[in-house]
């Protein structure tokens, strides 16, 4: 079954896969458990996973999602040397799946019923 979202007007499709299924080899070679393919728009997820597991890989593989839908690969690209994009890109959305929800957390905590969700295009539209 593929459920499906949209991200800055990409259709990105999301299908849980065997463990054993070969799309969950990565670019570097490794099995994991999840990839995004960008040519496709298609996160493929092991279907074994449950709970926190779960929430982190697919927020990391939503990470990996924003980085393309949103054009943010080449200023990424730009500020690490070619040999080191793999790890770069794998640290944001390490970042973003470990420590996200906190940071969002916090904010709700910090501002109550001031707090709310702003996308990057909204925040360019009231700055423009």
């Amino acid at each position: 079954m593929l459920r499906q979202f949209y991200m800055n007007g990409d259709l990105w499709k999301t299908r849980f896969v065997s463990p054993y299924d070969d799309v969950l080899i990565d670019r570097t070679g490794e099995r994991t458990l999840a990839v995004s393919d960008y040519s496709t728009k298609i996160i493929s997820i092991v279907n074994n996973l449950y709970g926190e597991l779960l929430n982190r890989v697919f927020i990391h593989e939503l990470g990996h999602c924003v980085m393309f839908s949103y054009g943010l690969l080449p200023e990424l690209h730009r500020m690490v040397k070619k040999q080191y994009w793999v790890d770069a890109e794998e640290f944001v959305c390490n970042m973003l799946a470990d420590y996200g929800c906190f940071v969002i957390g916090v904010a709700k905590d910090v501002l109550g019923n001031q707090f709310t969700y702003v996308s990057p295009v909204g925040v360019e539209k009231m700055i423009a």
